[in-house]
C-alpha cells in the first residue's frame, strides 16, 4: 500500500533525556493511544509508527492541540501518540516535524533485580536511530498490550535494555511480543529488533 496509516509518535526536543525513558514513554503513549481512540482495524494488521521531534514548545503545544494520548508529564518528560491517519493527511504541522533523530544514549546492558513493568530486550547487535528504537518498542508494547491488560490499564510501565544474551531471551516461550521488522527503514527485513518480558511474578 503506498500511502498506509501511520500513529505518529512526538517528542519535544531535549525533553527526555535518555533512550530509555523516549522508548519507555513512548510505549506507554501508543497502548494509551490504542485503548483511547477508534483505530482502524486497516491498522491494526500493519501497525506502523513513526516517531518525529518537535523543535520548539510552539511545535510541541501545537501537537498537544491534536486528537492525542499522552505518556509523561506534558511540561516534562513526555512522548504525545497521536491516532493513525495517512501519510497523505499529516497536515501542516507533522509535516514540519523532523523524524526524530537526536543522540539519547546507550540502553542499558544488564537486566537488573525484579521488576513490575514489561521489559523491552533491545536487540544490541543493530545500529538504529533513537527514532527507530522509539518506534519498535512502541511495536512491542501495542503487541504486549493484547495479551497484559492489566499491564496496559496500569500505565504500561516498563523498562529496557540492550542485553548480551539476546538470542536466548529471543527463544523463551513467555514473550509478551516479539516484533519482526519488515525492514522498510534502517534494519533488514525479518530482523528481531526487541522483545517484551512480561512482569514478574
Amino acid at each position: 500500500m503506498s500511502d498506509p496509516l501511520r500513529m505518529f509518535l512526538v517528542l519535544r526536543r531535549g525533553a527526555v533525556g535518555t533512550l530509555e525513558r523516549a522508548a519507555v514513554l513512548g510505549g506507554a503513549a501508543a497502548v494509551a493511544c490504542v485503548r483511547e481512540f477508534a483505530i482502524d482495524p486497516e491498522w491494526r494488521e500493519r501497525p506502523g509508527k513513526v516517531c518525529l521531534r518537535a523543535r520548539t514548545l510552539a511545535q510541541w503545544e501545537a501537537v498537544l492541540e491534536e486528537p492525542h494520548a499522552l505518556a509523561g508529564e506534558p511540561e516534562g518528560e513526555s512522548v504525545a501518540a497521536l491516532p493513525p491517519r495517512r501519510r497523505s493527511e499529516r497536515g501542516p504541522l507533522l509535516e514540519r516535524l523532523q523524524a526524530m533523530s537526536t543522540d539519547l544514549g546507550p540502553a542499558p546492558a544488564r537486566l537488573d533485580g525484579g521488576h513490575d513493568g514489561v521489559t523491552y530486550a533491545l536487540n544490541p547487535a543493530l545500529e538504529m536511530s533513537s527514532g527507530k528504537v522509539v518506534a519498535q518498542v512502541a511495536h512491542a508494547a501495542v503487541m504486549a498490550a493484547e495479551v497484559l491488560s492489566e499491564w496496559a490499564r496500569a500505565g504500561a510501565p516498563g523498562r529496557l535494555v540492550a542485553p548480551e544474551d539476546f538470542a536466548g531471551l529471543a527463544a523463551r516461550k513467555d514473550l509478551a511480543a516479539r516484533v519482526v521488522d519488515a525492514g522498510l527503514t534502517e534494519v533488514a527485513p525479518g530482523t528481531i529488533t526487541v522483545l517484551a518480558l512480561p512482569p514478574a511474578g
